[in-house]
């Protein structure tokens, strides 16, 4: 017997804030809001890319398994998501959040 994993759904409506980012295609966050527990994502996600069509960008790829979409206005690209994330906060890599203090010893 195989066992499936519960399909994670990105848009659905969260108890826990999200995020509307956009970033250019070098990854620089050129906007981020935080979007409110609760919110109907699905709405929002929709509405960004009406938005951004309606502003004259061109809608290309589109993911609502990842919540992200790609937009472009020559010779500007842009990539629009629903983050479970700030964007602005710096991750921890690997084990180092783990750890204590090298120099201290906490």
């Amino acid at each position: 017997m195989i066992r499936r994993r519960a399909h994670y759904n990105p848009l659905a409506t969260s108890a826990a804030p999200r995020w509307y980012v956009v970033r250019s295609m070098h990854g620089s966050v050129l906007e981020a809001r935080e979007l409110a527990p609760g919110t109907n994502l699905l709405r929002a996600f929709l509405t960004a890319m009406l938005t951004w069509h309606h502003d004259g960008w061109e809608i290309g790829e589109f993911s609502s398994a990842t919540a992200t979409f790609f937009c472009t206005r020559d010779p500007e690209r842009r990539m629009v998501s629903i983050d479970p994330h700030d964007p602005r906060d710096v991750p921890p890599y690997g084990g180092a959040h783990l750890g204590g203090c090298p120099t201290c010893g906490d």
